[in-house]
């Protein structure tokens, strides 16, 4: 009785002191919470002024507009069609082949420059009678519209160059090269075409205009020795010169050089005279005669190219040379190349012509 006694006032001491340690405890945790929270600072308060965008009125409007615009647009249309990447059943058909050579001819700067001369003769060259094949022409602002053989031009200065070799009259039937006489003479010869196609566009030179005459074979021979003013009584003189005096064999050799068909001499005696363009009228391929040898040679084209390509460096302008192929006889694409090539060097045009009453025969 006396030990249930004793038992009593130990388990009170014991719950008090289990009371109390609890007790410090959750005042040693709350201690340690308001102490943490205490001492961790709040950061200071920032105001920031941030920038307002606002639309002018202006701009609202021209939005609202817009989008009123696209709203009333039809909505887009979609293909319902399929579309596959295979390959067609369809078969083209096949191109036909083209012969390469019937395009040799064609020269692209030729093209170019028919397309610039044909604009600017436009200003004031006119296409003239006589066989279809034009002739004189107006005055423009760069100088007289020139024009021969339908190759058309503007310049203030100008010469006709003529080949006058035995060739482009004896295959026409004008000279006899068996009893090497002319068989027909002035108006009644198939070379007056080209007389009266220069005698036209002398016609249509302007009184500022200068102009001047070459004939060439085995020589090249100027009708004056500088280029004139076209006046009345030149152009008369010149129409009478080309008359009378441009007629077969009127160009042999002269001062010891070889003669020949030479179109290199032809082309000194341009240059010394200096137009602004020149018209070359020829039956072929530019000869020389072999010197203690006899008989005739080509010049190859290579060197009539070589001394317009000298020229140019030596000439601050080198004329416009505009060729005609005057086909007296086989036509011959080593005498087209030539021309065309001369044509081109020179920024000038090319034109082939039939010759009336041609045959065929060999260059003399």
């Amino acid at each position: 009785m006396k030990r249930a006694a004793d038992s009593k006032p130990r388990t009170a001491r014991s719950f008090l002191i289990s009371v109390a340690v609890h007790g410090a405890l959750i005042a040693l945790a709350v201690g340690w919470v308001v102490s943490t929270q205490m001492m961790h600072e709040e950061p200071e308060a920032e105001f920031k002024a941030e920038p307002r965008v606002q639309l002018p009125a202006q701009i609202r409007e021209h939005l609202m507009n817009v989008s009123k615009h696209d709203s009333m647009a039809p909505r887009p249309t979609y293909s319902r069609r399929l579309s596959g990447t295979g390959p067609s059943t369809i078969e083209v058909p096949k191109m036909p082949d083209v012969d390469l050579n019937q395009m040799l001819p064609l020269d692209p700067s030729a093209m170019v420059s028919d397309q610039i001369a044909s604009l600017v003769g436009a200003s004031g060259a006119g296409i003239g009678t006589g066989r279809g094949i034009g002739g004189g022409g107006g005055t423009g602002g760069a100088g007289s519209g020139v024009a021969f053989f339908n190759i058309k031009d503007t310049a203030k200065s100008v010469v006709i160059m003529l080949d006058v070799s035995q060739s482009m009259f004896s295959r026409t039937g004008d000279y006899d090269n068996g009893t090497r006489k002319l068989v027909k003479t002035g108006k009644e010869q198939a070379f007056q075409i080209i007389r009266d196609e220069a005698a036209k566009l002398i016609d249509g030179l302007s009184a500022e205009s200068r102009f001047g005459i070459i004939r060439w074979s085995g020589s090249a021979r100027s009708w004056k020795p500088e280029l004139v003013r076209a006046t009345d009584a030149n152009k008369a003189e010149a129409r009478a010169h080309i008359q009378n005096e441009v007629d077969a064999n009127t160009a042999g050799p002269t001062g010891g050089r070889p003669g020949g068909t030479r179109h290199d001499y032809a082309i000194e005696e341009l240059l010394r005279l200096a137009p602004e363009v020149a018209f070359m009228l020829t039956d072929g391929n530019a000869t020389r005669s072999n010197t203690g040898k006899g008989g005739m040679s080509s010049i190859p084209a290579e060197e009539i190219f070589k001394q317009i390509e000298q020229a140019a460096k030596d000439t601050p302008a080198l004329p416009r040379i505009h060729t005609i192929y005057y086909v007296t006889g086989a036509d011959k694409k080593e005498e087209e190349d030539l021309l065309r090539g001369i044509a081109r060097k020179t920024k000038g045009k090319f034109r082939k012509v039939e010759a009336a009453g041609k045959k065929d025969g060999k260059k003399r």
